[in-house]
């Protein structure tokens, strides 16, 4: 009986390693894909997304929608990966929302115009404050 108990543990231990082995070399794919999106030199070419050859999970294409927000350089950035061959254990799609600051595709006319928008509401609050 303490044989089976021990063999019992001993089982469970190992299937629990072989998950975590599974998620870290997920998250590994999933850290590549999105350095393959920080590499991106334009907004087009990161919202239509690519392919990528991952080490464990087969091919990963990926997609985004990127959002501007009203903080200078500052994106809203909702990933989506599908990977061909994830472990069984795995999901075979993946999703998050990111906030990227200053991405390669971020554009200096851009943030003049909400810097001078910014400028032009604090004078305006600055004014209504002055009575």
């Amino acid at each position: 009986m303490a044989a089976t108990v021990l063999i019992s543990a001993f089982t469970n231990a190992l299937l629990a390693r072989e998950r975590g082995v599974s998620n870290d070399q997920l998250n590994a794919d999933i850290r590549a894909v999105r350095m393959q999106l920080l590499l991106e030199p334009n907004i087009e070419d990161a919202e239509d997304g690519d392919t990528y050859e991952t080490l464990n999970n087969g091919l990963a294409t990926w997609e985004t929608r990127i959002e501007p927000t009203n903080i200078v350089d500052l994106f809203r950035v909702e990933l989506r990966i599908d990977f061909t061959e994830p472990p069984e254990s795995l999901p075979r799609n993946y999703e998050e929302s990111l906030f990227l600051l200053r991405p390669t595709w971020s554009e200096s006319d851009e943030r003049s115009n909400l810097l001078q928008d910014k400028r032009e509401e604090l004078e305006n609050m600055r004014r209504r404050m002055n009575f």
